[in-house]
């Protein structure tokens, strides 16, 4: 394409291009153009398009021109250019892109057939505008128009740039009934007329009218007759603009009426129709607001939105209530501080600046935002002082780390809080999307995080307070446009404001998005190292020591960073056990975690005694030896007749009398007996030297059975068998009768 006469508008307002063809008359359709031009206080440009830049071509091109203009009357603001491209479609497409149009309104009689199906923008193609009668060059104007509907988008696009013709043009909005479908569809006329009113705001504005027919096609052209100047009718949904043309309806129109018929296409999307049916479905789900309703709405959110005195006063007192709330741990108090922050309503506001494309609006909320972020973060850092040289709380860690899903609750949050500023009968959800948007307590965490030298912190809740700030705003201008907000298709620099500010927002949060897909895979990979931890932790705390971690998430407490093994670990690890356990066996533990993690390890071991009790075997009573008297070597208590040494009183005589002979009867017995005894060999002796006491276990092993408990100081007799096992040298040692096992450090001579 190359334009070599005329140039393209610098200005950015509403244009129209009405292309032309040398030899022919457009008639209504430059009438038509010229009015919408004025209407809109836009632009109406006109572009004949010719195969090659020769001298017979250039003139034609601008006799065409000038002819038009000859029936522009009072209309200055016309531009027309001359485009030499050898496709025309071709050269039509890039003229369009190219000069910014809004909508190209062709007739479609002409010499050249048009074909809009490749136009970006929106169309319409005027078929019947017949050439007037010899000698009458004059175009009749446009008083009134006929717009049939079934209620479709390409009828309410074409309403949109028809409106400001009104109350100079009437407009009748036509609905016909087939009869033989009933009351029913008298029914659904009449709320299909309502709603495209209330689409377009435009309930005084638009006259309304239904009528019952066998045929639609006949009902409309009988109507025509009424002293219509044009006909305008919607490309049907389910073909292309060709095809409507040609076929069906609007052909059985074209041939049978007499009245100029305008038939339009709202402007063509990639993914149109699917974008359609969701934009439909979303209207069926969430009705547009009425135009008093937007009205009250905007003006109480750009009222709440400003920076005033009552704003920065409850931006501090939230702040300073999260704050305290995080440093003393206290969920509830956090919540409060929420429910008391005004952050909500200028980025509520930012989103409706998007949709409606009002930079100054959006400054004002923006800086609003800005002013109430710098001082939630001071206040917070000098809160922060309170806590210095301390450990971060878990309610203030928690939101130092974001996930998708802190993303996916911001964006729920901006919806619910759009539609409860939205509409008054919503107005109790409010304190709910305070609390699940959470926007005060991350800049409270930044703000002591960075006092206390946590600058990996202060950065994840940084991130999360942006993910609320993007996620919330984009997600408040969506619900606003499905309410009905948006720039009239006149306010093109509003439109174009509109545009970059939803390109920037799906920019950030796209950023956002993959920030947080970073932050939640690293998140899985703690979760994953540190259940392999608590494994490895669990299994090494019950074979060493034979203890019980009871609770992983209280009894084991770890500090350092997980997937990095350059780093000490710090374990803080609390354990249920029925004994004392030695320092040499949380050494052996400490040695094995380490070993099990490959990396160092720095433990603080904590032993809680308790008491193993079963309900169906009571525990045995072990009597207690008496001092000088030695213990049966059978436990089991025999009752059995004993010898008693019996002594009979005989007087003094010179005679011997025999005694009774004593006897000694080997019959084990647990009651004490003053029987003689054999005095061994003295063996070796030790004494024990363990503050908490020493298990005797059945042989030398950690995990063997424990016969008995001995105390600290106990005097055990050494026997001759020692042995070594993984480390340990055991001592085989007799005490009390009983034979076992003791680890030989413990022994002292």
């Amino acid at each position: 394409m190359k334009i070599i006469e005329g140039s393209l508008p610098e200005e950015n307002s509403w244009r129209v291009l009405v292309p032309l063809t040398p030899g022919e008359s457009p008639r209504h359709t430059w009438e038509l153009g010229l009015a919408l031009a004025h209407a809109n206080a836009g632009e109406l440009i006109t572009a004949v398009i010719i195969p090659d830049a020769t001298e017979q071509q250039i003139i034609r091109a601008r006799k065409a021109i000038e002819t038009a203009a000859a029936h522009s009357g009072d209309h200055a603001n016309i531009r027309g250019l001359i485009v030499v491209d050898a496709n025309y479609e071709k050269g039509l497409h890039d003229f369009v892109e190219a000069a910014k149009i809004d909508l190209v309104l062709a007739n479609g009689d002409g010499l050249i057939r048009q074909n809009f199906n490749a136009i970006p923008c929106a169309a319409a193609i005027t078929r019947g505008d017949r050439t007037p009668a010899p000698g009458n060059h004059d175009t009749p104007p446009i008083h009134r128009l006929l717009v049939p509907t079934a209620g479709g988008p390409n009828t309410i696009h074409a309403l949109g740039f028809l409106l400001p013709l009104t109350p100079k043009v009437e407009i009748t909005l036509l609905y016909v009934a087939l009869s033989h479908l009933g009351s029913h569809e008298e029914t659904l006329g009449h709320a299909r007329l309502r709603q495209v009113l209330n689409q377009l705001d435009a309930v005084e504005r638009i006259q309304t009218k239904l009528v019952s027919a066998d045929s639609v096609a006949d009902a409309i052209v009988a109507e025509a007759k009424e002293g219509y100047d044009l006909v305008i009718i919607g490309a049907t949904r389910e073909s292309s603009l060709d095809h409507v043309l040609f076929g069906n309806i609007p052909q059985a129109i074209i041939q049978r009426c007499h009245t100029p018929v305008l038939i339009t296409r709202e402007p063509q999307q990639r993914f149109g129709g699917l974008l359609d049916q969701l934009h439909w479905w979303f209207r069926s789900i969430i009705p547009r607001m009425e135009l008093s309703e937007r009205t009250e709405t905007y003006m109480r959110i750009r009222r709440n939105s400003r920076a005033a005195s009552y704003f920065f006063v409850l931006i501090a007192l939230a702040t300073l209530i999260a704050a305290l709330g995080l440093i003393v741990n206290s969920a509830a108090v956090v919540i409060g501080a929420m429910l008391v922050a005004p952050l909500m309503s200028p980025i509520v506001g930012t989103g409706l600046a998007i949709v409606l494309g009002d930079t100054r609006f959006l400054r004002m909320a923006l800086g609003s935002v800005l002013q109430g972020v710098l001082l939630a973060v001071v206040l917070g850092a000098i809160a922060g002082l309170l806590h210095l040289n301390e450990p971060l709380t878990p309610e203030l860690m928690a939101r130092t780390q974001p996930s998708l899903l802190d993303l996916a609750i911001a964006l729920f949050s901006g919806l619910a809080g759009a539609y409860a500023l939205s509409r008054s009968n919503a107005a109790g959800a409010l304190p709910g999307v305070a609390i699940a948007a959470a926007l005060v307590p991350p800049l409270a965490t930044v703000g002591i995080s960075l006092t206390g030298g946590h600058w990996q912190e202060a950065a994840g809740a940084s991130l999360l307070f942006f993910t609320n700030f993007v996620a919330i705003s984009s997600a408040t201008a969506l619900t606003f446009l499905l309410l009905g907000f948006r720039p009239t298709p006149t306010q093109k620099e509003r439109r174009s404001v509109q545009i970059r500010s939803v390109r920037v927002a799906l920019i950030m949060l796209g950023l956002v998005s993959l920030l947080l897909i970073g932050f939640t895979y690293r998140l899985a990979q703690q979760a994953n190292e540190r259940a392999d931890v608590h494994k490895v932790i669990i299994n090494s705390v019950a074979e060493v020591t034979q203890a019980e971690v009871v609770d992983s998430a209280t009894d084991l407490r770890i500090e350092g960073d997980l997937l990095n093994n350059t780093e000490p670990l710090l374990l803080d690890i609390t354990a249920r056990s029925t004994r004392t356990i030695p320092h040499a066996e949380v050494v052996a533990l400490q040695d094995q975690i380490s070993g099990a993690l490959q990396r160092e390890v720095r433990l603080t071991f904590t032993v809680i005694r308790v008491t193993e009790l079963d309900p169906v075997q009571p525990p045995t009573q072990t009597p207690t030896p008496l001092p000088g008297v030695t213990p049966s070597a059978t436990p089991t208590a025999t009752m059995l007749p004993t010898a008693t040494a019996t002594q009979t009183a005989v007087p003094p005589t010179d005679t011997p009398t025999v005694l009774p002979t004593l006897t000694e009867t080997a019959v084990f017995t647990p009651t004490p007996t003053e029987t003689p005894t054999i005095t061994p060999t003295p063996l070796p002796t030790a004494v024990i030297n363990s503050l908490f006491g020493l298990n005797l276990r059945a042989t030398p092993s950690t995990t063997a059975p424990i016969l008995t408990r001995l105390d600290d100081q106990t005097v055990v007799v050494l026997l001759g068998n020692s042995e070594t096992s993984n480390g340990v040298i055991w001592q085989q040692i007799s005490v009390n009768g009983l034979v076992g096992w003791v680890s030989q450090e413990f022994l002292t001579p």
